[in-house]
């Protein structure tokens, strides 16, 4: 079988005039000589009966998974599919609080009824798993009035790479003929290595990976897998046809097609996971700065470091950013965010157990903040539902909207998550959260926030 990469590599040193998009014509270096449209040969992302559907399929069989379709539009595309494909308006649907805002966007397009279940927290500062009994009592709060949801939506892995319990949840939900979709943006990679914890592919309705965050593929990869008898697989294809760009890029398309040929030529993660519990063992002695441990419940791949009150999250990565040239994923008060994958080096993760050991040895123990932390999973009430918000609103300061009906989503970002949800009532916890990490919350026009009427 003829893969993609090797077929564009070939058109693309072929004497062959381009009088079709994109306008660039190929006259430029690097990525642009691969970039084409649909023409003749090269199949169609949106209706794939050659090239791209092989492609697919290849996918399909690397995760073992009955369909596999690929997206350049990001599992952003693949939970709007998710959800449109199993629910319709008025249906109801039973979320985890700490889905990524696309899961609510889906919510708010198809006029759906949204019931919530709260993660775990751990230290009121890293969001855990979803529980089986979270799911249950959900679940069972709806059928006390004779509603029966069409899906459970939750995040596994979560941004910080805590995984739930997918066969209980999974087998629950079965027997009460509930589809479970589950976002694993974040789990592309749990696949090929027995270091990770289980993907469970062939438990779950239809899975959502963000191929481009975990592997060696470039921006927006992503893919949607269905191993479902609830589900039908069709009606997903057709959804992401909705929501995908009619213009699809080949030079995306080219490197999910180099990456299968990258992973099933090479052994890319033996090494790299040695590489990992090195880096856990030479930052197991830290005495201000912490890292998570490793656990059965979490993937290694993604590096927390707790600043414990010596010094703020955002802190460590500007001392890490400016004086070690390293760039983290993310940073909080609380902690900081490494993400890794299979194409990190010996010598990037030693740079980095270097920095941070030679960081916490001039950081002085005697002296803590014993600020406490600030927690931005809440519980919080809902007067409307997401699609029940009109667009009569008002703009008022953040610091006096308390009490107020939020108009739209206001989201911490990254990871994406809403602080809170439009339709719910803006606490002053909320406030004072906004307060702290201005600059990483969206939805927010210069410290306005948009309330209900």
């Amino acid at each position: 079988m003829e893969s993609l990469h090797k077929k564009l590599e070939q058109y693309r040193d072929k004497d062959v005039y381009p009088f079709h998009m994109p306008g660039h014509k190929r006259q430029l270096d690097g990525a642009y000589k691969i970039d084409i449209t649909e023409i003749d040969g090269f199949d169609n992302l949106n209706n794939p009966t050659g090239i791209i559907k092989d492609l697919n399929e290849e996918i399909a069989r690397m995760y073992n998974s009955k369909k596999s379709y690929f997206t350049v539009n990001g599992s952003t595309c693949g939970n709007l599919s998710a959800i449109s494909a199993v629910a319709d308006a008025g249906d109801y649907i039973i979320i985890s609080r700490n889905c990524h805002k696309s899961v609510y966007n889906a919510a708010f397009l198809r006029k759906l009824h949204v019931e919530y279940i709260m993660p775990e927290m751990y230290n009121d500062t890293l969001i855990g798993e979803v529980t089986i009994d979270s799911v249950r009592e959900a679940v069972q709060r709806l059928e006390k009035s004779s509603i029966e949801p069409k899906a459970v939506v939750i995040t596994s892995p979560t941004y910080e790479g805590v995984v739930s319990d997918i066969p209980a949840i999974s087998e629950y939900l079965h027997s009460k003929k509930i589809a479970l979709i589950v976002d694993s943006a974040h789990g592309a990679h749990f696949h090929f290595h027995e270091a990770f914890p289980r993907d469970y592919l062939e438990l779950i309705d239809i899975c959502i990976m963000s191929a481009h965050k975990t592997l060696p593929v470039l921006n927006q990869a992503a893919i949607v897998h269905v191993n479902s008898t609830l589900v039908d697989a069709e009606n997903v294809k057709r959804y992401i046809s909705m929501y995908q760009t009619s213009s699809p890029s080949y030079v995306i398309m080219d490197s999910m097609s180099r990456a299968i040929e990258l992973l099933g030529e090479n052994d890319l993660h033996k090494n790299y996971v040695k590489c990992l519990y090195d880096f856990y063992g030479e930052t197991s002695s830290l005495k201000a700065l912490s890292v998570e441990p490793i656990s059965n419940n979490r993937d290694i791949s993604k590096v927390i470091i707790y600043t414990n009150g010596y010094l703020k999250g955002e802190e460590l990565c500007q001392i890490l950013r400016s004086k070690y040239h390293l760039e983290l994923e993310m940073c909080n008060r609380e902690y900081a965010l490494a993400m890794t994958s299979c194409m990190d080096t010996e010598d990037g993760l030693r740079r980095l157990s270097g920095a941070l050991t030679e960081i916490d040895g001039e950081l002085d123990i005697s002296k803590k903040d014993k600020k406490t932390n600030m927690r931005f999973l809440r519980d919080h009430t809902k007067r409307l539902e997401l699609y029940e918000v009109s667009n009569n609103y008002e703009e008022l300061p953040y610091e006096k909207c308390e009490g107020k009906v939020l108009a739209e989503t206001i989201i911490a970002y990254p990871p994406g998550i809403p602080l809170i949800v439009s339709g719910e009532v803006i606490e002053k916890e909320d406030i004072d959260y906004i307060r702290e990490n201005y600059n990483s919350i969206e939805g927010m026009r210069d410290g306005m926030i948009r309330t209900t009427l």
